[in-house]
């Protein structure tokens, strides 16, 4: 029986919504699998324990976690150790991750890099691309390579804005007006997002968002727009999109909106021709960013111009998108699982190692000139 690693929590402003994807996961996790939960706490320890999908115990973890141990990964034989009073007391092999992390360390490609390290599959977008999926900034360049229309926007990280700051201010003035939009330009879930009405607030509101992230994306905001939301699966290389959602919501999508308040989605009565125009430029975002797995990609739609925009895409969506799609949520993580292993076998066949003569030249050429070969 294959064992499958269910990865949540870490150092970030999403943690919560992680455990709360997890649990998800963990409720509805298909039969024919053995399931290994790993959490990585606040402090970003990586542990197991007898209790963790049991979500009560995350209001007070270190109260009522039982049998804690710490967990770090075993890169030689493709697993896990387990940890017990600095003593390694067991090695897991790991077929697969499945991904409920979000935000820092879990989506932005840190925690994929790992798991790539130690040859363990992993469900969700490579490396390369969940580091441009999780910038926004990277994310609308790499867009706009392939002619996919995002909001116009002013891009700058810290130390620019300290060292330019009246110049930026004036860009963004003249190039986006007011209202604008401020975001971090690494985080999700709508933390530190928020909208400038005025010039006189401008400053305040871009040092407010420095709290969150080095750097900050301002955007033309649309104050007549409708969002849409779809995702994206790919099986058996074949991108797939999900049903179309249409989003209601105050000014801004909330964190409260999103995790929170019971969601309402719309019945989507939009034109069959708008259903189709999202669906397609869903999939040719997925791919033109590189995407594997479960991502949901949001749209903004000017209403007065019928221009549709890319807003964001969600390499790891809050609760995998599942209710989404037409199949059961089970059916979505089995489908992840056995991608994600599949993708992993075919970097089996990529050379890593190529025999070179490099360090016999090094060493012969330092001697030579009189140095120690160290």
């Amino acid at each position: 029986m294959k064992t499958i690693a269910v990865i949540f929590g870490g150092k970030s402003v999403e943690h919560d919504i992680s455990v709360i994807t997890a649990m998800q996961a963990m409720a509805r996790f298909p039969k024919g699998y053995q399931m290994l939960p790993i959490y990585i706490t606040s402090q970003g320890n990586f542990v197991v324990a007898d209790n963790l999908n049991d979500a009560k115990i995350y209001l007070n973890f270190a109260k009522n976690v039982k049998n804690c141990r710490n967990v770090s990964i075993d890169f030689e034989n493709h697993g896990v150790f387990v940890w017990k009073k600095n003593k390694i007391k067991k090695r897991i092999k790991v077929d697969c991750a499945l991904l409920c992390n979000h935000g820092h360390g879990g989506e932005d490609g840190a925690l994929q890099g790992m798991l790539e390290l130690a040859g363990i599959a992993y469900t969700s977008s490579t490396l390369s691309s969940s580091a441009m999926t999780m910038d926004k900034s990277l994310t609308k360049i790499m867009l706009g390579n392939f002619h996919i229309k995002t909001l116009p926007y002013v891009q700058f990280d810290r130390c620019e804005y300290h060292q330019n700051k009246l110049k930026i201010l004036q860009t963004i003035k003249k190039k986006l007006a007011f209202p604008c939009i401020i975001k971090p330009a690494n985080l999700g879930s709508s933390v530190g997002i928020s909208i400038c009405e005025c010039e006189a607030k401008l400053d305040k509101q871009i040092e407010d968002a420095f709290a969150f992230d080095e750097r900050i994306l301002v955007e033309r905001y649309l104050s007549d727009a409708e969002e849409y939301s779809c995702a994206c699966v790919k099986i058996n290389d074949k991108i797939l999109p999900s049903k179309v959602n249409k989003v209601k919501k105050s000014k801004i999508y909330t964190f409260e909106e999103k995790y929170i308040k019971e969601r309402e989605i719309g019945k989507c009565e939009i034109s069959k021709e708008l259903n189709e125009q999202i669906k397609k430029l869903a999939v040719k975002a997925y791919k033109a960013l590189r995407c594997d797995g479960v991502v949901r990609i949001d749209f903004l739609l000017d209403k007065k111009k019928k221009t549709l925009f890319v807003n964001e895409i969600n390499s790891i969506p809050g609760s995998l998108s599942f209710n989404m799609f037409d199949s059961s949520f089970e059916d979505l993580l089995s489908v992840l699982i056995e991608e994600g292993i599949e993708k992993n076998g075919k970097t089996k066949n990529v050379i890593y190692q190529f025999s070179s003569s490099a360090i016999e030249k090094y060493i012969s050429l330092s001697c030579k000139k009189g140095l120690k070969a160290k």
